[in-house]
């Protein structure tokens, strides 16, 4: 799978893909706890009152755009060294920290519940799992890494991203997808407004040949996604663009949604 990157384009924010492979480092999402940090600290603050032990991962890092910030991720899991989904439910919840020299760090805003939003295709141009029903939305199959590009939603108000992803297997060969959530701070909660495909990687078998090697062929796709300069209801409108392609895909804030939807593109 190629790796999305930064980039600028017109002083405009945009992530593309480049070539990079996708490959992780162990500690995308912060398992090596920042100085101050705890597992049963971080786990007390974002889910109270539940077993310390069913949570396998748990994660603090820097948010380089907001002063003394740091996010926190923890997950139930079925793995030891990966977020992943447990028993199929919703595993995930998040949190914002601020933290300063000689003092405890301060919970700033929590998701209320763990994360359920999910992903969703119903506007895509990329591929999805084949575990996609009706409607095309489906939750992440395991959250990779955090994204703190800045996406400002409005003046002093930056969102940070997390992605995800899904791999499926094939006689032969495999699929790779990976979606992006954004976070925003609302109050003392914290609220996943965005969640939309990015990106997939295919690897299909094809016909054998007499020496016993077999045909491969490889299907891809990503999208870069842009904070355009007009606003909607006080907030930023997002644009999805396809990475050497046409496709884009516009979506605006709704505040009865409290994020962000997609809107029909003009032909």
């Amino acid at each position: 799978m190629k790796r999305l990157q930064l980039y600028w384009f017109g002083g405009l924010l945009a992530l593309m893909a480049s070539t990079v492979p996708m490959a992780w480092a162990a500690d995308d999402l912060g398992t090596q706890l920042p100085d101050g940090f705890t597992r049963e600290f971080l786990i007390a603050q974002l889910a109270p009152n539940q077993d310390p032990s069913r949570y396998l991962i748990v994660g603090a890092k820097t948010w380089p755009l907001r002063p003394n910030s740091y996010v926190s991720i923890i997950c139930l899991s079925d793995s030891q060294n990966e977020c992943t989904k447990w028993d199929g439910s919703p595993s995930v919840q998040l949190g914002v920290f601020e933290k300063v020299e000689g003092k405890a760090p301060l919970l700033i805003a929590r998701t209320d519940s763990p994360v359920d939003r999910p992903t969703d295709w119903s506007r895509s141009n990329i591929d999805g799992p084949q575990a996609l029903d009706n409607p095309p939305s489906i939750m992440p199959q395991r959250w990779t890494h955090f994204d703190f590009a800045p996406y400002q939603l409005r003046t002093g108000d930056h969102a940070f991203g997390v992605r995800v992803g899904w791999w499926e297997g094939y006689s032969g060969g495999g699929a790779s997808f990976e979606a992006l959530y954004l976070f925003q701070i609302d109050g003392s909660s914290l609220r996943a407004v965005f969640a939309q495909p990015m990106g997939y990687f295919k690897d299909i078998a094809g016909d054998w040949h007499p020496d016993g090697t077999r045909d491969h062929h490889e299907y891809s796709a990503s999208n870069f996604l842009i904070v355009l300069p007009s606003q909607t209801n006080g907030f930023h409108d997002l644009q999805l663009r396809e990475r050497s392609g046409k496709w884009r895909q516009t979506f605006k804030w709704l505040p009865s949604q409290n994020g962000y939807v997609a809107v029909a593109e003009k032909k």
